[in-house]
């Protein structure tokens, strides 16, 4: 008989901490919108960066690593 494959234990998170870090996400895409104005491309490399992050973390409970913290951090620095 074949050993039986357990599935990977889903990653626990503090569900709120990660919601209000996504929240501020969230304005640095609006940030980076009115700072551009209205000829900014929606395929911009940094705002589609900031907003990929944000779907990944809606479909697919998908956190920031430290690196893309500091990017956003960054971005943040840039246009907040």
């Amino acid at each position: 008989m074949k050993p039986t494959k357990k599935k990977p234990a889903k990653r626990k998170f503090n569900k709120s901490k990660w919601d209000m870090i996504f929240g501020k996400l969230k304005k640095l895409g609006t940030a980076i919108e009115m700072k551009k104005g209205p000829q900014m491309n929606i395929d911009d490399v940094q705002y589609r960066w900031v907003n990929d992050r944000i779907e990944y973390y809606e479909s697919e409970d998908r956190l920031l690593t430290k690196e893309e913290m500091q990017m956003a951090n960054n971005l943040w620095t840039k246009y907040g």
